[in-house]
């Protein structure tokens, strides 16, 4: 998820493990007898479903509605997010791609509307956002699978450090201000450097290959393979169906793709539309449109996911074989279904 932008279109590099969690209904929290699970979506196809029934110990619907929510996603296919809803403790919740929730842990400090990443190891890490006392950041907070409490030692910096995604090789990618920065065994190396803040447009993809799309849209992106000195992709393409540059679209949200790559979630120059991206080796497909305008959809339906009149959502994941749209920064009774997709290469 990406830090400090439009109200809709705020992003936070809580892409951690890359990035984003999902969650959104229809039913406004409607509960819940039978957890039907996620749907499968036909060829070509968005599904509307109500995440609301798959927890019985969280309002799922509600929880989604957090203009700072917290995602993340693993290795694994689970998805996480921060429920803010928790107080002063607040939960952090896991979906698996078989669409079972439960608690993962509980957290027992401050925590800001940043990023998180869940690690290899089953730790959090939380992203710190930069105060006006003037005293610099040297640690990001930890939350261990057992609940404890620790700290991870990061190159002191002015800027928000906000933790983007783990490496198979466990060293952490953190990104503060205009640097990007490799984490591994107490030692610290610069991955890429730019002038301007890279304002959460950052993934790491399955493989450790890291992306960052350097400003507000998709016109240049920079790549970062393990290994490798990062290098520049200029994306080429329209959406389907308009004449509209997918180098034109500027970016909401940004997540990791199992095939490698990532999804990202847009708006088109006009604000009509809301189209989904996905990036691999320099090259750009649209797998879904949704207009601006949209009405949400009904539960339990599916539609062309290239001409629709659904609604967009607010955060974008992939969990499993599905790539998932979910969540809103207005709390709606009752709540608007979230979204299905076929991911990349599944």
């Amino acid at each position: 998820m990406a830090t400090s932008a439009r109200p809709w279109t705020k992003r936070y590099l809580a892409s951690a493990a890359a990035a984003v969690v999902l969650l959104a209904g229809c039913s406004g929290g409607g509960h819940k007898g039978g957890h039907a699970g996620l749907p499968t979506p036909a060829a070509g196809k968005v599904a509307a479903f109500d995440l609301g029934t798959l927890s019985d110990t969280y309002d799922l619907n509600e929880v989604v509605t957090a203009g700072d929510m917290l995602v993340s996603s693993d290795g694994s296919g689970d998805v996480y997010m921060l429920d803010w809803n928790s107080g002063y403790h607040p939960d952090v919740i896991r979906m698996t791609p078989q669409g079972v929730v439960s608690r993962y842990v509980q957290v027992d400090h401050r925590v800001g509307p940043t990023s998180m990443v869940v690690r290899s190891d089953g730790s959090v890490v939380f992203g710190v956002s930069k105060d006006d006392s003037g005293t610099k950041t040297a640690t990001l907070p930890v939350t261990d699978k057992d609940g404890s409490d620790s700290t991870l030692a990061i190159p002191p910096t002015s800027s928000d450090a906000l933790p983007i995604g783990e490496r198979p090789d466990g060293s952490l990618i953190v990104s503060e201000g205009g640097d990007l920065w490799s984490l591994k065994a107490g030692r610290f190396t610069r991955l890429y450097h730019q002038a301007e803040k890279i304002f959460a447009g950052a993934v790491v993809d399955p493989a450790g290959t890291v992306y960052i799309v350097t400003g507000a849209d998709l016109s240049d992106i920079v790549v970062i393979p393990v290994g490798k000195a990062p290098e520049h992709v200029h994306l080429s393409g329209t959406v389907p169906g308009t004449g509209t540059p997918i180098a034109s679209l500027s970016m909401v949200q940004l997540a990791p793709a199992g095939a490698g790559g990532f999804y990202t979630l847009n708006q088109d120059p006009p604000h009509s539309s809301t189209p989904v991206v996905y990036v691999r080796d320099g090259h750009a497909t649209v797998p879904a449109v949704f207009p601006e305008d949209g009405h949400a959809c009904t539960a339990g339906k599916q539609y062309p996911a290239l001409s629709n009149t659904c609604g967009s959502r607010a955060y974008i994941a992939q969990t499993g074989k599905r790539l998932l749209l979910f969540g809103s920064l207005v709390s709606r009774k009752p709540a608007d279904p979230a979204l299905a997709l076929n991911a990349a290469g599944k």
